[in-house]
Protein backbone atom coordinates (compact mmCIF):
# COMPACT_ATOMS: atom_id res chain seq x y z
CA UNK A 1 0.00 0.00 0.00
CA UNK A 2 2.80 2.39 0.87
CA UNK A 3 4.67 1.52 -2.32
CA UNK A 4 1.53 2.22 -4.35
CA UNK A 5 1.15 5.61 -2.70
CA UNK A 6 4.79 6.41 -3.45
CA UNK A 7 4.28 5.47 -7.08
CA UNK A 8 1.14 7.58 -7.19
CA UNK A 9 3.01 10.59 -5.83
CA UNK A 10 5.78 10.01 -8.35
CA UNK A 11 3.26 9.87 -11.18
CA UNK A 12 1.59 13.05 -9.95
CA UNK A 13 4.97 14.75 -9.97
CA UNK A 14 5.62 13.54 -13.50
CA UNK A 15 2.17 14.73 -14.61
CA UNK A 16 2.83 18.14 -13.10
CA UNK A 17 6.17 18.28 -14.91
CA UNK A 18 4.51 17.27 -18.15
CA UNK A 19 1.82 19.91 -17.70
CA UNK A 20 4.48 22.48 -17.07
CA UNK A 21 6.38 21.33 -20.15
CA UNK A 22 3.16 21.40 -22.15
CA UNK A 23 2.45 24.94 -21.11
CA UNK A 24 6.01 25.92 -21.88
CA UNK A 25 5.83 24.36 -25.31
CA UNK A 26 2.52 26.06 -25.96
CA UNK A 27 4.09 29.31 -25.04
CA UNK A 28 7.06 28.66 -27.33
CA UNK A 29 4.79 27.54 -30.21
CA UNK A 30 6.62 24.30 -31.29
CA UNK A 31 5.48 21.93 -33.98
CA UNK A 32 2.36 19.79 -33.81
CA UNK A 33 4.16 16.43 -33.78
CA UNK A 34 5.88 17.11 -30.50
CA UNK A 35 2.62 18.40 -29.12
CA UNK A 36 0.78 15.26 -30.21
CA UNK A 37 3.48 13.09 -28.65
CA UNK A 38 3.21 14.99 -25.43
CA UNK A 39 -0.57 14.74 -25.48
CA UNK A 40 -0.37 11.01 -26.09
CA UNK A 41 2.12 10.52 -23.29
CA UNK A 42 0.06 12.73 -21.05
CA UNK A 43 -3.10 10.72 -21.79
CA UNK A 44 -1.21 7.49 -21.14
CA UNK A 45 0.10 8.81 -17.89
CA UNK A 46 -3.35 10.03 -16.88
CA UNK A 47 -4.91 6.64 -17.70
CA UNK A 48 -2.15 4.88 -15.80
CA UNK A 49 -2.66 7.16 -12.82
CA UNK A 50 -6.39 6.49 -12.93
CA UNK A 51 -5.72 2.76 -12.98
CA UNK A 52 -3.38 3.16 -10.04
CA UNK A 53 -5.97 5.18 -8.16
CA UNK A 54 -8.60 2.54 -8.89
CA UNK A 55 -6.25 -0.16 -7.67
CA UNK A 56 -5.42 1.97 -4.66
CA UNK A 57 -9.11 2.40 -3.82
CA UNK A 58 -9.73 -1.32 -4.19
CA UNK A 59 -6.74 -2.16 -2.05
CA UNK A 60 -7.78 0.46 0.50
CA UNK A 61 -11.28 -1.04 0.66
CA UNK A 62 -9.81 -4.50 1.01
CA UNK A 63 -7.39 -3.23 3.65
CA UNK A 64 -10.21 -1.67 5.66
CA UNK A 65 -12.17 -4.89 5.37
CA UNK A 66 -9.15 -6.89 6.50
CA UNK A 67 -8.59 -4.51 9.40
CA UNK A 68 -12.19 -4.94 10.49
CA UNK A 69 -11.75 -8.69 10.21
CA UNK A 70 -8.51 -8.42 12.20
CA UNK A 71 -10.30 -6.45 14.91
CA UNK A 72 -13.05 -9.04 14.99
CA UNK A 73 -10.44 -11.79 15.19
CA UNK A 74 -8.71 -10.02 18.06
CA UNK A 75 -12.04 -9.63 19.86
CA UNK A 76 -12.79 -13.31 19.31
CA UNK A 77 -9.34 -14.29 20.56
CA UNK A 78 -9.81 -12.12 23.64
CA UNK A 79 -13.18 -13.75 24.25
CA UNK A 80 -11.56 -17.12 23.75
CA UNK A 81 -8.88 -16.33 26.33
CA UNK A 82 -11.50 -15.09 28.81
CA UNK A 83 -13.57 -18.22 28.22
CA UNK A 84 -10.49 -20.39 28.74
CA UNK A 85 -9.79 -18.58 32.01
CA UNK A 86 -13.40 -19.04 33.06
CA UNK A 87 -13.18 -22.71 32.10
CA UNK A 88 -10.06 -23.11 34.21
CA UNK A 89 -11.81 -21.37 37.11
CA UNK A 90 -14.82 -23.61 36.61
CA UNK A 91 -12.56 -26.66 36.75
CA UNK A 92 -11.09 -25.42 40.03
CA UNK A 93 -14.58 -24.71 41.34
CA UNK A 94 -15.69 -28.16 40.23
CA UNK A 95 -12.82 -29.80 42.10
CA UNK A 96 -13.60 -27.72 45.18
CA UNK A 97 -17.26 -28.65 44.82
CA UNK A 98 -16.36 -32.35 44.70
CA UNK A 99 -14.21 -31.99 47.82
CA UNK A 100 -17.00 -30.09 49.57
CA UNK A 101 -19.54 -32.76 48.61
CA UNK A 102 -17.28 -35.47 50.01
CA UNK A 103 -16.87 -33.51 53.23
CA UNK A 104 -20.64 -32.95 53.41
CA UNK A 105 -21.24 -36.68 52.94
CA UNK A 106 -18.75 -37.48 55.71
CA UNK A 107 -20.40 -34.95 58.00
CA UNK A 108 -23.84 -36.37 57.19
CA UNK A 109 -22.66 -39.88 58.05
CA UNK A 110 -21.16 -38.60 61.28
CA UNK A 111 -24.38 -36.75 62.11
CA UNK A 112 -26.46 -39.88 61.47
CA UNK A 113 -24.18 -41.90 63.73
CA UNK A 114 -24.49 -39.25 66.45
CA UNK A 115 -28.27 -39.20 66.00
CA UNK A 116 -28.52 -42.99 66.20
CA UNK A 117 -26.49 -43.00 69.41
CA UNK A 118 -28.47 -40.18 71.02
CA UNK A 119 -31.95 -41.30 69.91
CA UNK A 120 -33.84 -43.86 72.02
CA UNK A 121 -36.86 -45.91 70.90
CA UNK A 122 -37.71 -43.80 67.84
CA UNK A 123 -38.11 -40.68 69.95
CA UNK A 124 -36.86 -37.25 68.88
CA UNK A 125 -33.24 -36.67 69.76
CA UNK A 126 -32.55 -34.54 72.78
CA UNK A 127 -29.58 -32.82 71.12
CA UNK A 128 -29.77 -31.35 67.63
CA UNK A 129 -26.07 -30.59 67.08
CA UNK A 130 -22.62 -31.72 68.28
CA UNK A 131 -22.23 -28.34 69.95
CA UNK A 132 -25.25 -29.08 72.15
CA UNK A 133 -23.76 -32.49 73.00
CA UNK A 134 -20.44 -30.91 73.94
CA UNK A 135 -22.24 -28.29 76.06
CA UNK A 136 -24.25 -31.00 77.83
CA UNK A 137 -21.07 -33.05 78.41
CA UNK A 138 -19.30 -30.00 79.77
CA UNK A 139 -22.25 -29.23 82.05
CA UNK A 140 -22.28 -32.82 83.31
CA UNK A 141 -18.56 -32.62 84.04
CA UNK A 142 -19.07 -29.41 85.98
CA UNK A 143 -21.96 -30.95 87.95
CA UNK A 144 -19.85 -34.02 88.66
CA UNK A 145 -17.00 -31.85 89.93
CA UNK A 146 -19.42 -29.90 92.15
CA UNK A 147 -20.90 -33.15 93.52
CA UNK A 148 -17.41 -34.44 94.27
CA UNK A 149 -16.71 -31.19 96.13
CA UNK A 150 -19.97 -31.57 98.06
CA UNK A 151 -19.11 -35.17 98.91
CA UNK A 152 -15.73 -34.07 100.22
CA UNK A 153 -17.34 -31.36 102.36
CA UNK A 154 -19.95 -33.85 103.70
CA UNK A 155 -17.23 -36.36 104.56
CA UNK A 156 -15.32 -33.61 106.35
CA UNK A 157 -18.47 -32.73 108.30
CA UNK A 158 -18.98 -36.40 109.19
CA UNK A 159 -15.40 -36.66 110.43
CA UNK A 160 -15.84 -33.48 112.44
CA UNK A 161 -19.05 -34.79 113.99
CA UNK A 162 -17.36 -38.10 114.85
CA UNK A 163 -14.54 -36.20 116.48
CA UNK A 164 -17.01 -34.07 118.46
CA UNK A 165 -18.87 -37.23 119.57
CA UNK A 166 -15.62 -38.77 120.77
CA UNK A 167 -14.75 -35.57 122.64
CA UNK A 168 -18.19 -35.53 124.30
CA UNK A 169 -17.83 -39.17 125.35
CA UNK A 170 -14.41 -38.51 126.88
CA UNK A 171 -15.80 -35.42 128.62
CA UNK A 172 -18.71 -37.47 129.98
CA UNK A 173 -16.28 -40.05 131.33
CA UNK A 174 -14.19 -37.37 133.01
CA UNK A 175 -17.33 -35.80 134.51
CA UNK A 176 -18.37 -39.16 135.92
CA UNK A 177 -14.94 -39.56 137.47
CA UNK A 178 -15.16 -36.08 138.99
CA UNK A 179 -18.62 -36.86 140.41
CA UNK A 180 -17.24 -39.99 142.04
CA UNK A 181 -14.37 -37.99 143.49
CA UNK A 182 -16.74 -35.35 144.84
CA UNK A 183 -18.93 -37.99 146.44
CA UNK A 184 -15.92 -39.59 148.13
CA UNK A 185 -14.66 -36.23 149.47
CA UNK A 186 -18.08 -35.02 150.70
CA UNK A 187 -17.38 -36.11 154.36
CA UNK A 188 -14.12 -34.21 154.71
CA UNK A 189 -15.69 -31.10 153.23
CA UNK A 190 -18.52 -31.20 155.83
CA UNK A 191 -16.01 -31.25 158.82
CA UNK A 192 -14.10 -28.26 157.49
CA UNK A 193 -17.33 -26.32 157.08
CA UNK A 194 -18.27 -26.85 160.80
CA UNK A 195 -14.86 -25.58 161.98
CA UNK A 196 -15.19 -22.50 159.87
CA UNK A 197 -18.68 -21.82 161.23
CA UNK A 198 -17.39 -22.02 164.81
CA UNK A 199 -14.56 -19.62 163.99
CA UNK A 200 -17.02 -17.25 162.39
CA UNK A 201 -19.25 -17.29 165.48
CA UNK A 202 -16.28 -16.61 167.77
CA UNK A 203 -15.21 -13.67 165.66
CA UNK A 204 -18.71 -12.29 165.70
CA UNK A 205 -18.73 -12.44 169.49
CA UNK A 206 -15.35 -10.72 169.69
CA UNK A 207 -16.58 -8.03 167.36
CA UNK A 208 -19.67 -7.44 169.49
CA UNK A 209 -17.55 -7.20 172.66
CA UNK A 210 -15.20 -4.75 170.99
CA UNK A 211 -18.07 -2.57 169.88
CA UNK A 212 -19.53 -2.58 173.38
CA UNK A 213 -16.17 -1.70 174.89
CA UNK A 214 -15.74 1.18 172.44
CA UNK A 215 -19.13 2.52 173.40
CA UNK A 216 -18.25 2.24 177.05
CA UNK A 217 -14.97 4.05 176.60
CA UNK A 218 -16.59 6.81 174.63
CA UNK A 219 -19.19 7.27 177.38
CA UNK A 220 -16.44 7.37 179.97
CA UNK A 221 -14.53 9.98 177.95
CA UNK A 222 -17.63 12.05 177.67
CA UNK A 223 -18.09 11.87 181.42
CA UNK A 224 -14.51 13.04 181.97
CA UNK A 225 -15.07 15.98 179.65
CA UNK A 226 -18.25 16.95 181.45
CA UNK A 227 -16.56 16.73 184.84
CA UNK A 228 -13.68 18.89 183.66
CA UNK A 229 -15.98 21.53 182.33
CA UNK A 230 -18.04 21.49 185.53
CA UNK A 231 -15.10 21.59 187.97
CA UNK A 232 -12.89 24.10 186.20
CA UNK A 233 -15.04 26.44 184.14
CA UNK A 234 -12.30 29.06 183.95
CA UNK A 235 -9.65 26.70 182.59
CA UNK A 236 -10.66 25.06 179.32
CA UNK A 237 -7.72 22.69 178.98
CA UNK A 238 -7.01 19.03 179.84
CA UNK A 239 -4.41 17.96 182.29
CA UNK A 240 -1.64 15.51 181.64
CA UNK A 241 -3.46 12.52 183.14
CA UNK A 242 -6.42 13.06 180.90
CA UNK A 243 -4.30 13.35 177.81
CA UNK A 244 -2.52 10.09 178.59
CA UNK A 245 -5.79 8.32 179.18
CA UNK A 246 -7.21 9.61 175.89
CA UNK A 247 -4.13 8.48 173.96
CA UNK A 248 -4.35 4.99 175.49
CA UNK A 249 -7.99 4.74 174.64
CA UNK A 250 -7.45 5.83 171.03
CA UNK A 251 -4.67 3.29 170.67
CA UNK A 252 -6.94 0.59 171.94
CA UNK A 253 -9.65 1.63 169.50
CA UNK A 254 -7.20 1.44 166.59
CA UNK A 255 -6.10 -2.05 167.56
CA UNK A 256 -9.66 -3.27 167.77
CA UNK A 257 -10.46 -1.67 164.43
CA UNK A 258 -7.52 -3.38 162.69
CA UNK A 259 -8.48 -6.73 164.18
CA UNK A 260 -12.06 -6.22 163.01
CA UNK A 261 -10.94 -5.48 159.45
CA UNK A 262 -8.84 -8.64 159.37
CA UNK A 263 -11.82 -10.66 160.50
CA UNK A 264 -13.99 -9.18 157.76
CA UNK A 265 -11.37 -9.98 155.10
CA UNK A 266 -11.11 -13.59 156.25
CA UNK A 267 -14.88 -13.94 156.17
CA UNK A 268 -15.06 -12.46 152.65
CA UNK A 269 -12.44 -14.92 151.43
CA UNK A 270 -13.99 -17.94 153.09
CA UNK A 271 -17.60 -17.37 151.86
CA UNK A 272 -16.97 -17.51 148.01
CA UNK A 273 -14.77 -20.60 148.35
CA UNK A 274 -17.49 -22.37 150.29
CA UNK A 275 -20.10 -21.41 147.70
CA UNK A 276 -17.87 -22.64 144.83
CA UNK A 277 -17.19 -25.93 146.56
CA UNK A 278 -20.83 -26.44 147.48
CA UNK A 279 -22.08 -26.01 143.82
CA UNK A 280 -20.86 -28.41 141.03
CA UNK A 281 -18.96 -26.82 138.10
CA UNK A 282 -19.74 -27.04 134.28
CA UNK A 283 -23.49 -27.47 134.69
CA UNK A 284 -25.65 -24.89 132.87
CA UNK A 285 -29.11 -23.85 133.70
CA UNK A 286 -31.61 -25.97 131.77
CA UNK A 287 -33.86 -24.16 129.32
CA UNK A 288 -37.57 -24.05 129.58
CA UNK A 289 -39.71 -26.10 127.13
CA UNK A 290 -40.95 -22.99 125.24
CA UNK A 291 -37.44 -21.62 124.82
CA UNK A 292 -36.12 -24.98 123.62
CA UNK A 293 -38.92 -25.28 120.97
CA UNK A 294 -38.29 -21.74 119.65
CA UNK A 295 -34.55 -22.36 119.54
CA UNK A 296 -34.97 -25.64 117.64
CA UNK A 297 -37.40 -24.03 115.14
CA UNK A 298 -35.05 -21.13 114.52
CA UNK A 299 -32.16 -23.53 114.04
CA UNK A 300 -34.14 -25.61 111.51
CA UNK A 301 -35.11 -22.47 109.53
CA UNK A 302 -31.49 -21.33 109.39
CA UNK A 303 -30.40 -24.81 108.33
CA UNK A 304 -32.91 -24.85 105.46
CA UNK A 305 -31.79 -21.38 104.34
CA UNK A 306 -28.18 -22.48 104.46
CA UNK A 307 -28.93 -25.53 102.32
CA UNK A 308 -30.90 -23.52 99.70
CA UNK A 309 -28.18 -20.88 99.53
CA UNK A 310 -25.54 -23.55 99.16
CA UNK A 311 -27.48 -25.19 96.31
CA UNK A 312 -27.98 -21.85 94.51
CA UNK A 313 -24.31 -21.06 95.01
CA UNK A 314 -23.29 -24.39 93.51
CA UNK A 315 -25.61 -23.82 90.53
CA UNK A 316 -24.17 -20.33 90.04
CA UNK A 317 -20.66 -21.76 90.15
CA UNK A 318 -21.61 -24.36 87.52
CA UNK A 319 -23.16 -21.69 85.25
CA UNK A 320 -20.12 -19.45 85.70
CA UNK A 321 -17.77 -22.31 84.83
CA UNK A 322 -19.82 -23.16 81.73
CA UNK A 323 -19.86 -19.52 80.63
CA UNK A 324 -16.12 -19.30 81.23
CA UNK A 325 -15.54 -22.30 78.99
CA UNK A 326 -17.78 -20.81 76.28
CA UNK A 327 -15.89 -17.51 76.56
CA UNK A 328 -12.56 -19.27 76.10
CA UNK A 329 -13.94 -21.14 73.06
CA UNK A 330 -15.27 -17.88 71.57
CA UNK A 331 -11.92 -16.17 72.15
CA UNK A 332 -10.08 -18.99 70.41
CA UNK A 333 -12.50 -18.81 67.46
CA UNK A 334 -12.08 -15.04 67.19
CA UNK A 335 -8.31 -15.43 67.34
CA UNK A 336 -8.35 -18.01 64.54
CA UNK A 337 -10.63 -15.79 62.43
CA UNK A 338 -8.31 -12.82 62.95
CA UNK A 339 -5.33 -14.95 61.94
CA UNK A 340 -7.16 -16.00 58.78
CA UNK A 341 -8.48 -12.61 57.74
CA UNK A 342 -5.44 -10.48 58.43
CA UNK A 343 -5.45 -7.51 56.07
CA UNK A 344 -2.86 -4.75 55.92
CA UNK A 345 -3.79 -1.38 54.49
CA UNK A 346 -0.94 0.61 53.00
CA UNK A 347 -1.19 4.36 53.18
CA UNK A 348 1.02 7.03 51.70
CA UNK A 349 2.69 9.33 54.14
CA UNK A 350 1.59 12.48 52.30
CA UNK A 351 -1.91 11.63 51.13
CA UNK A 352 -4.76 14.11 50.60
CA UNK A 353 -6.76 12.77 53.54
CA UNK A 354 -3.86 13.18 55.98
CA UNK A 355 -3.14 16.67 54.66
CA UNK A 356 -6.78 17.67 55.10
CA UNK A 357 -6.82 16.29 58.66
CA UNK A 358 -3.59 18.12 59.53
CA UNK A 359 -5.02 21.34 58.10
CA UNK A 360 -8.18 20.93 60.18
CA UNK A 361 -6.18 20.24 63.35
CA UNK A 362 -3.91 23.25 62.83
CA UNK A 363 -6.94 25.48 62.18
CA UNK A 364 -8.69 24.26 65.32
CA UNK A 365 -5.56 24.78 67.43
CA UNK A 366 -5.08 28.30 66.09
CA UNK A 367 -8.72 29.20 66.73
CA UNK A 368 -8.54 27.83 70.28
CA UNK A 369 -5.39 29.82 71.01
CA UNK A 370 -6.98 32.94 69.53
CA UNK A 371 -10.08 32.46 71.66
CA UNK A 372 -8.00 32.04 74.81
CA UNK A 373 -5.93 35.15 74.05
CA UNK A 374 -9.04 37.21 73.39
CA UNK A 375 -10.62 36.02 76.65
CA UNK A 376 -7.43 36.87 78.53
CA UNK A 377 -7.40 40.31 76.93
CA UNK A 378 -11.02 40.92 77.91
CA UNK A 379 -10.47 39.76 81.48
CA UNK A 380 -7.36 41.92 81.81
CA UNK A 381 -9.36 45.13 81.07
CA UNK A 382 -7.10 46.14 78.16
CA UNK A 383 -10.00 47.42 76.11
CA UNK A 384 -8.52 50.89 75.68
CA UNK A 385 -5.36 49.61 73.99
CA UNK A 386 -5.66 48.65 70.34
CA UNK A 387 -3.64 45.44 70.21
CA UNK A 388 -4.03 42.21 68.30
CA UNK A 389 -3.05 38.86 69.83
CA UNK A 390 -0.38 36.82 68.12
CA UNK A 391 -2.80 33.93 67.69
CA UNK A 392 -5.18 36.24 65.77
CA UNK A 393 -2.32 37.23 63.49
CA UNK A 394 -1.45 33.58 62.95
CA UNK A 395 -5.09 32.84 62.20
CA UNK A 396 -5.14 35.63 59.62
CA UNK A 397 -1.94 34.25 58.10
CA UNK A 398 -3.56 30.84 57.83
CA UNK A 399 -6.58 32.40 56.14
CA UNK A 400 -4.29 34.26 53.73
CA UNK A 401 -2.46 31.01 52.97
CA UNK A 402 -5.80 29.31 52.34
CA UNK A 403 -6.83 32.12 49.99
CA UNK A 404 -3.48 31.93 48.18
CA UNK A 405 -3.94 28.19 47.83
CA UNK A 406 -7.45 28.72 46.44
CA UNK A 407 -6.18 31.39 44.02
CA UNK A 408 -3.36 29.09 42.88
CA UNK A 409 -5.87 26.31 42.30
CA UNK A 410 -8.09 28.66 40.30
CA UNK A 411 -5.15 29.92 38.25
CA UNK A 412 -4.11 26.37 37.56
CA UNK A 413 -7.67 25.54 36.54
CA UNK A 414 -7.82 28.58 34.26
CA UNK A 415 -4.49 27.67 32.69
CA UNK A 416 -5.68 24.16 32.05
CA UNK A 417 -8.94 25.49 30.61
CA UNK A 418 -6.97 27.80 28.33
CA UNK A 419 -4.81 24.91 27.19
CA UNK A 420 -7.91 22.81 26.57
CA UNK A 421 -9.55 25.71 24.73
CA UNK A 422 -6.46 26.21 22.58
CA UNK A 423 -6.32 22.52 21.73
CA UNK A 424 -10.05 22.38 21.01
CA UNK A 425 -9.93 25.57 18.94
CA UNK A 426 -7.05 24.18 16.88
CA UNK A 427 -9.02 20.96 16.42
CA UNK A 428 -12.04 23.03 15.41
CA UNK A 429 -10.00 25.02 12.91
CA UNK A 430 -8.50 21.86 11.47
CA UNK A 431 -11.95 20.28 11.24
CA UNK A 432 -13.35 23.37 9.47
CA UNK A 433 -10.35 23.44 7.13
CA UNK A 434 -10.69 19.75 6.26
CA UNK A 435 -14.49 19.89 5.85
CA UNK A 436 -15.13 23.34 4.35
CA UNK A 437 -11.73 24.25 2.90
CA UNK A 438 -11.22 27.47 4.88
CA UNK A 439 -8.71 28.33 7.56
CA UNK A 440 -10.19 30.43 10.36
CA UNK A 441 -8.30 32.96 12.47
CA UNK A 442 -10.20 34.55 15.36
CA UNK A 443 -9.29 38.21 15.84
CA UNK A 444 -10.22 40.64 18.64
CA UNK A 445 -13.56 42.48 18.70
CA UNK A 446 -15.49 39.55 17.24
CA UNK A 447 -13.71 39.50 13.88
CA UNK A 448 -12.85 36.34 11.94
CA UNK A 449 -10.32 36.04 9.12
CA UNK A 450 -11.22 33.41 6.51
CA UNK A 451 -8.52 32.04 4.19
CA UNK A 452 -9.27 29.56 1.40
CA UNK A 453 -7.16 26.40 1.31
CA UNK A 454 -7.76 25.94 -2.45
CA UNK A 455 -6.52 29.33 -3.63
CA UNK A 456 -3.03 29.29 -5.16
CA UNK A 457 -0.93 32.12 -6.51
CA UNK A 458 -0.71 32.68 -10.26
CA UNK A 459 2.93 31.63 -10.33
CA UNK A 460 2.07 28.43 -8.42
CA UNK A 461 -0.82 27.66 -10.75
CA UNK A 462 1.32 28.16 -13.89
CA UNK A 463 4.28 26.17 -12.56
CA UNK A 464 6.76 29.02 -12.28
CA UNK A 465 9.43 27.59 -10.00
CA UNK A 466 11.51 30.72 -10.35
CA UNK A 467 8.85 32.83 -8.57
CA UNK A 468 10.01 35.25 -5.86
CA UNK A 469 10.30 34.19 -2.25
CA UNK A 470 7.06 35.89 -1.21
CA UNK A 471 4.95 33.40 -3.18
CA UNK A 472 3.89 31.15 -0.26
CA UNK A 473 1.39 28.75 -1.86
CA UNK A 474 -2.07 28.66 -0.29
CA UNK A 475 -3.13 31.96 1.21
CA UNK A 476 -0.66 34.06 -0.80
CA UNK A 477 -1.01 35.91 -4.06
CA UNK A 478 2.66 35.59 -4.91
CA UNK A 479 3.40 39.29 -4.44
CA UNK A 480 3.06 39.46 -0.68
CA UNK A 481 -0.72 39.83 -0.71
CA UNK A 482 -3.04 37.41 1.08
CA UNK A 483 -6.24 35.87 -0.23
CA UNK A 484 -8.15 36.30 3.04
CA UNK A 485 -11.43 37.95 3.94
CA UNK A 486 -12.11 39.52 7.36
CA UNK A 487 -15.71 39.30 8.58
CA UNK A 488 -16.82 41.67 11.34
CA UNK A 489 -19.77 40.14 13.17
CA UNK A 490 -20.53 43.18 15.32
CA UNK A 491 -20.71 45.66 12.41
CA UNK A 492 -21.87 43.16 9.76
CA UNK A 493 -19.10 44.09 7.29
CA UNK A 494 -16.69 42.15 5.08
CA UNK A 495 -13.16 43.35 4.26
CA UNK A 496 -10.98 41.84 1.54
CA UNK A 497 -7.24 41.73 2.13
CA UNK A 498 -5.29 44.12 -0.06
CA UNK A 499 -8.27 46.40 -0.61
CA UNK A 500 -10.94 46.44 -3.36
CA UNK A 501 -8.33 46.93 -6.14
CA UNK A 502 -6.12 43.98 -5.24
CA UNK A 503 -5.66 40.95 -7.49
CA UNK A 504 -7.64 38.75 -5.09
CA UNK A 505 -10.52 41.26 -5.00
CA UNK A 506 -10.58 41.49 -8.79
CA UNK A 507 -10.56 37.69 -9.02
CA UNK A 508 -13.63 37.24 -6.83
CA UNK A 509 -15.43 40.43 -7.84
CA UNK A 510 -18.08 38.65 -9.91
CA UNK A 511 -18.81 36.24 -7.03
CA UNK A 512 -19.19 39.12 -4.59
CA UNK A 513 -21.58 40.90 -6.94
CA UNK A 514 -23.67 37.78 -7.60
CA UNK A 515 -23.86 36.24 -4.14
CA UNK A 516 -23.23 39.05 -1.66
CA UNK A 517 -24.59 42.20 -3.25
CA UNK A 518 -27.54 40.67 -5.07
CA UNK A 519 -28.54 37.64 -2.95
CA UNK A 520 -27.01 38.56 0.46
CA UNK A 521 -25.88 34.96 1.03
CA UNK A 522 -22.42 34.59 2.58
CA UNK A 523 -22.36 30.74 2.87
CA UNK A 524 -23.18 30.34 -0.82
CA UNK A 525 -20.53 32.95 -1.64
CA UNK A 526 -17.91 30.98 0.26
CA UNK A 527 -19.00 27.71 -1.38
CA UNK A 528 -18.90 29.26 -4.86
CA UNK A 529 -15.47 30.71 -4.15
CA UNK A 530 -14.24 27.27 -3.05
CA UNK A 531 -15.54 25.65 -6.26
CA UNK A 532 -14.00 28.38 -8.39
CA UNK A 533 -10.60 28.02 -6.74
CA UNK A 534 -10.83 24.22 -7.00
CA UNK A 535 -11.48 24.42 -10.74
CA UNK A 536 -8.49 26.68 -11.21
CA UNK A 537 -6.02 24.41 -9.42
CA UNK A 538 -4.27 21.35 -10.83
CA UNK A 539 -6.41 19.04 -8.68
CA UNK A 540 -9.37 19.41 -11.00
CA UNK A 541 -7.10 18.92 -14.02
CA UNK A 542 -5.76 15.63 -12.59
CA UNK A 543 -9.27 14.29 -12.10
Amino acid sequence: MQATQEKLLQRETEVADLETENLRLKAEGTDSETLSVLKRELSEQVSHIRNLETTNREQGTELRHLRKIQKNVEVVEEQKRSLENQLQLMKDVESQLGTAQIQIQMLEDERRSWTSLLQDNDQPAEFDSPEAVVKALLQERIEKASLVDKLGSVEAQFLEKDESIKNLETERATLRQEIEKLRSSAGSVAGGAMAESRMKARLERQRALAVKEVDYLRAQLKAFDTEEVTMNPEQNHFDEQKSTQIANLEKLVDEYRAELEKAHEELAKSEPSQQDESQPRGIKRPLSPAESDAESERLSVLTRKYRTLQESFSKSEQAATLLRKELEASKSQIKSLKARSRTRILELRDNPTAEAENLKLSTVRTLKAENQDLLAQLRGDHTGVKVVPVSTLESMKLEVQDMERVVADKEKRMRRLKEIWTAKSSEFREAVASLLGYKLDFLPNGRVRVTSMFHLSAAYRHGDHDAPSDSRGPGSMGNGEENSIIFDGENGTMKISGGPNSLFAMEIKHLIKFWVEERKDIPCFLAAMTLDFYDKTTRAARM
